[in-house]
């Protein structure tokens, strides 16, 4: 009984030690910390308060400090900061860079795109003033609205024979409307002013005669810019190469080919002392893959088709006309690519879907199969039309392969691989191997097709 109630108290007694050590922790142990957290985000939660408020004030402060008349703080000459807008109209989009603060950027369309269909039309040609509809909108009409659609630089380009004068109206019209709503826009979104407040640089064709300069001279003053001035594409891309690093200055002194190759055409120039000394222009760019990769589907999809003709209706050949050009876009990065458009067209069977596979090797060997003499160039595929547009531009301008600094390739199309590839060859059959690595100069990505907008936008010396 004595070891039994020994036993029974013991029993007792460690229970209630027990619930008393579980009720102070649970009762009191976890609100103190509770309490404890609380007063310290409290503690610097209010700190931080009174440093954003002081930041806040010394900011205001700042900003009340800085000049209005746009000069830059701590200038010893409180000379302005320039801003230059470059402005290069190819042959099927419109690029434009801006030099702001020493450092030049391409501007993004509303789109986000960094560049821009340079086509156009106009629902009332008659209208007064012109009423232009621009940029992807009119691109997706270009084989299948009922107005006729033309890019900017066809309409400048072909002005020289209108005798009514009604393209140099439209194409002034489209580019200074393309000019305000693609560059004034994106100005005014980055918070520098207005279109207005910059200075203009603008890029020509080296087919563009004096009259057709001063077309787009005219269009960028419609458009909002004062006292624009104009540059070769060729000399703007050397500009812009050597502005990026591309090229050295002892490169540039040097006379220099710059190979442009367009959407609709190429060019080759030898540029010296940012002149051009002699230039050759070929119809064969982008548009050129783009117009047998189209003849291409629509002929496999008409053998197996039973003969159905996708060319004779226009949305059916908008729609192969758009996929080609993805196609060809994907085909820069990719040796093969699958064109799948659903429900292209139908029968009295039901739709039909055009799915075909395109490779690099096929499309190059239709694009030379198409080619044919051109401009008084003689050539059966693209490395034989390289080589002889450069052996022409160095006759005419009496330079030989060693005079030169550098072979520049730009362009939009070039990216296609079979034109940097060709290039390359032909290059080599003039010079040799050794020399083509020393002078061919062929950057990757877009840069290749930004270098003469960006080289615009810092052609100005800087005062």
């Amino acid at each position: 009984k004595m070891f039994g109630s020994l036993r029974t108290s013991n029993v007792l007694h460690n229970a209630r030690n027990t619930k008393a050590f579980h009720s102070t922790r649970r009762t009191e142990i976890l609100p103190l910390i509770g309490v404890a957290v609380v007063a310290f985000v409290g503690r610097y939660g209010f700190k931080a308060l009174q440093r954003m408020q002081q930041d806040r004030i010394e900011y205001e402060e700042y900003l009340e400090s800085l000049p209005t008349d746009g000069s830059v703080p701590g200038n010893p000459n409180n000379v302005p900061s320039q801003k230059v807008l470059g402005i290069d109209f190819g042959t099927s989009s419109l690029r434009c860079a801006i030099l702001n603060d020493k450092k030049a950027s391409i501007v993004e369309d509303r789109d986000g795109g960094r560049s821009t269909p340079s086509y156009v039309f106009f629902e009332d040609p008659s209208a007064s003033p012109l009423v232009p509809v621009c940029g992807r909108l009119a691109k997706s009409k270009l084989f299948a609205g009922p107005q006729e659609v033309k890019s900017v630089y066809s309409m400048l380009a072909n002005s020289v024979n209108d005798s009514d004068g009604m393209l140099k109206q439209m194409g002034t019209a489209g580019a200074g409307h393309m000019i305000r709503e693609v560059a004034g826009d994106a100005i005014e979104k980055r918070g520098i002013g207005t279109i207005g407040d910059c200075e203009c640089v603008l890029t020509f064709s080296p087919q563009f005669d004096l009259n057709q300069q001063e077309m787009l001279v005219d269009a960028a003053k419609s458009a909002g810019l004062i006292d624009p001035l104009i540059v070769c594409e060729a000399v703007g891309a050397l500009i812009g190469a050597e502005f990026e690093g591309l090229i050295g200055k002892e490169m540039k002194a040097k006379p220099c080919v710059v190979v442009d190759v367009g959407h609709s055409v190429t060019h080759v120039s030898v540029v010296e002392n940012d002149a051009i000394v002699s230039s050759v222009t070929v119809k064969m760019g982008g548009e050129t893959l783009e117009n047998v990769l189209v003849g291409l589907l629509a002929d496999k999809f008409s053998k197996s088709n039973d003969g159905i003709d996708l060319l004779s209706d226009k949305l059916s050949l908008q729609r192969v006309h758009d996929a080609s050009f993805d196609c060809i876009a994907e085909l820069t990065k990719k040796s093969m690519c699958d064109v799948d458009i659903p429900f292209i067209t139908a029968d009295a069977n039901g739709p039909k879907h055009l799915l075909e596979s395109i490779s690099s090797g096929v499309l190059e060997s239709a694009v030379n199969d198409s080619i044919k003499s051109n401009e008084g160039v003689e050539g059966d595929n693209i490395e034989k039309v390289f080589t002889n547009m450069l052996m022409k531009n160095l006759e005419e301008s009496g330079k030989t392969p060693f005079d030169l600094g550098c072979v520049l390739l730009v362009g939009g199309a070039s990216r296609q691989p079979m034109f940097e590839k060709t290039l390359k060859n032909a290059v080599g059959l003039l010079g040799g191997e050794d020399w083509r690595e020393k002078v061919l100069i062929a950057v990757e990505g877009d840069i290749r097709a930004e270098l003469t907008a960006i080289g615009a936008s810092v052609a100005i010396p800087d005062e």
